[in-house]
């Protein structure tokens, strides 16, 4: 997924947010966005777990996969607000707002209420296209680091770890062209810079090498879960 980053980085680097946008780029950016968002995360991980059960694991296995994921998901949403917080970050487009003169600096944004953020943000929607402003009256908080690249690499590390373990190489190639155009539509909506999205990559590389898999729970949980969920098994 790194070297992935890599080659979106280079693709996106000569694309300026003053460009005009197309209904359908506009649209197929908002769809990959949204799907790793707050509006879609939840159907992403349905897909992906449907995916998985299809997979030839037991169903102690699958409880163990789990909770593993919801530990996973737990501590990367968590971190990423706490960090956000932390590091204080603004968001590529707030410097698009102060050299346009909209703001006096990216910085000052923040300092703003609410409603004079969504004033500023308006008034940059007529030199902007609205696939993009629509987007920044939705995200008005910091950048660092990614909050939808980090759940993005959960995907891709744990879904994506069990696809390859089982060679369901149109599963993982799908997966990762998914991942791809979301990383994308970050940098293009403005809403982050590459090293956000390389630190939130490196952040959940490690996340899930430290988190274990909760076999014993798993074992502990398996006569409770009704039967019929795992009927092939």
């Amino acid at each position: 997924m790194s070297l992935m980053l890599v080659a979106i980085t280079l693709a996106n680097d000569t694309v300026a947010l003053t460009a005009s946008v197309g209904e359908m780029s506009g649209l197929l950016i908002t769809l990959l966005t949204d799907s790793a968002g707050h509006k879609g995360f939840l159907i992403t991980l349905a897909v992906l777990g449907v995916a998985m059960l299809r997979l030839p694991l037991s169903r102690e296995a699958v409880l163990a996969k789990g909770l593993q994921l919801a530990v996973i998901l737990l501590i990367g949403f968590a971190s990423k607000t706490a960090l956000k917080e932390l590091t204080e970050s603004p968001r590529p487009y707030t410097e698009y707002l102060a050299k346009a003169e909209f703001i006096d600096s990216a910085e000052s944004f923040y300092h703003l209420s609410a409603p004079q953020r969504d004033d500023v943000i308006e008034h940059a929607s007529h030199h902007v296209s609205t696939w993009r402003t629509l987007h920044w009256q939705g995200e008005k908080d910091y950048s660092f680091p990614s909050g939808h690249t980090i759940f993005v690499a959960i995907c891709v590390a744990f879904f994506g770890g069990l696809f390859l373990q089982h060679r369901h190489w149109a599963s993982l190639a799908i997966l990762m062209v998914w991942a791809g155009g979301v990383c994308y539509s970050r940098l293009w909506i403005g809403m982050h810079r590459p090293e956000d999205l390389f630190a939130s990559t490196a952040f959940v590389a490690v996340v899930y090498i430290v988190t274990p898999s909760f076999p014993k729970i798993a074992r502990l949980l398996v006569p409770y879960v009704p039967k019929r969920l795992f009927s092939q098994r």
